[in-house]
């Protein structure tokens, strides 16, 4: 597609829905999760109380005896009650988790198939662990003619906190359910026939809107080739979160200022003229448009940051402006600790964070 022919149609969305991207995007940075849940109660709770102002003056508007007065304030107070509780449900739920010990079985699987985890400082991986926490809480995870263990569930909600760890308090409301698949399937979401089972993962559209559908072993094989470049669970999330602005079109416009949109689409037409002439080692998937080129770089971007930097180092420097985030500085940080005596988190026969799944003493150390 001529950039040209992409841009105008693109333009005209986006004036359409011109609602202010900058209050957009200061939503999201100010949209930390402790923040939000008390404005909530406040908002909770100053809305029920004029709930309950509002039923007494009705009931009470005319002569009534004592004992049926008594009745309606309480019938008033009640309804208030319920309201109050009906709003802050979700709030009070997270508060209820964050006091229980986070499972040691879920601990386990992130510290052995999470490398993105393993470079995070000890107040980020407490962050990581709550997000995992609440995501597994409120998202119904279904195995469809498979099982799902603590290590497929954990890795979903991974596969979600990763791409968005740059905006603390992201909700997930575009997605209540991720179904897992024993194998891939076709775009009808049909599996066992062979031959037309290419599919590793989509989100759902039409009867299955605000789903995702996952292949189970490739989910596994994402985590655990973890430099390979390749992660459907990241990709599949990176579509959902390229959706939140209401298109999937690998332009996030919420993260991504109205200045850089046009610099962003020339350099993704730039690096799919040189995945065509054989001179990049971006998956070819990203050909098929420019929402596919986003989620496959996206993956690479986690998936092997510090290869990333060097040999597409504007197209990580744009992605590192999207996400928010600079995985390579982060695997840096962590291999530098990893020296330091003091540092006390990881030492010379340590998985290594790069996620090559060697000891760093066999690994990163070697290399310096």
């Amino acid at each position: 597609m001529h950039l040209q022919n992409y841009l105008e149609p693109h333009e005209k969305r986006r004036k359409k829905e011109s609602r202010s991207p900058y209050l957009l995007q200061w939503m999201i940075v100010m949209n930390a999760r402790r923040r939000q849940e008390q404005l909530t109660r406040r908002l909770s709770f100053f809305l029920s109380n004029i709930v309950f102002l509002m039923l007494l003056m009705m009931l009470l508007a005319s002569n009534h005896e004592t004992s049926e007065i008594v009745i309606r304030i309480v019938v008033a107070f009640l309804v208030a009650t319920y309201l109050y509780r009906f709003l802050t449900r979700k709030d009070r739920h997270r508060a209820v988790l964050r006091k229980q010990p986070f499972p040691t079985s879920w601990e386990s699987v992130l510290e052995r198939e999470v490398p993105f985890f393993q470079t995070l400082d000890e107040s980020e991986q407490d962050r990581f662990r709550e997000e995992v926490r609440i995501f597994l809480s409120e998202k119904q995870i279904t195995g469809i003619k498979t099982s799902v263990d603590d290590t497929v569930r954990v890795l979903i909600a991974a596969s979600a906190i990763i791409p968005i760890f740059g905006f603390p308090g992201w909700e997930w409301d575009q997605i209540s359910e991720v179904l897992i698949y024993p194998t891939t399937f076709n775009e009808q979401y049909e599996i066992g026939r062979v031959g037309d089972r290419d599919v590793l993962g989509m989100v759902g559209r039409g009867a299955m809107n605000r789903m995702m559908i996952l292949s189970k072993p490739e989910l596994l094989q994402g985590f655990r080739l973890a430099q390979d470049r390749k992660n459907v669970g990241i990709h599949e999330f990176t579509h959902l979160l390229d959706k939140s602005d209401g298109a999937v079109d690998g332009v996030p416009s919420i993260h991504l200022p109205r200045s850089a949109v046009v610099p962003w689409l020339k350099l993704i037409h730039q690096e799919m003229e040189k995945i065509r002439a054989g001179h990049s080692d971006i998956n070819p998937y990203g050909l098929k448009n420019e929402a596919e080129f986003f989620a496959v770089v996206s993956e690479y971007f986690f998936e092997n940051p510090d290869k990333m930097k060097r040999k597409h180092s504007e197209l990580y420097a744009m992605l590192e402006r999207i996400f928010h985030q600079d995985p390579r500085g982060r695997l840096r940080k962590a291999l530098v600790s990893m020296v330091k005596p003091t540092a006390g988190r990881l030492g010379r026969n340590s998985p290594c964070p790069c996620g090559s799944g060697k000891k760093y003493k066999h690994c990163c150390l070697v290399g310096g």
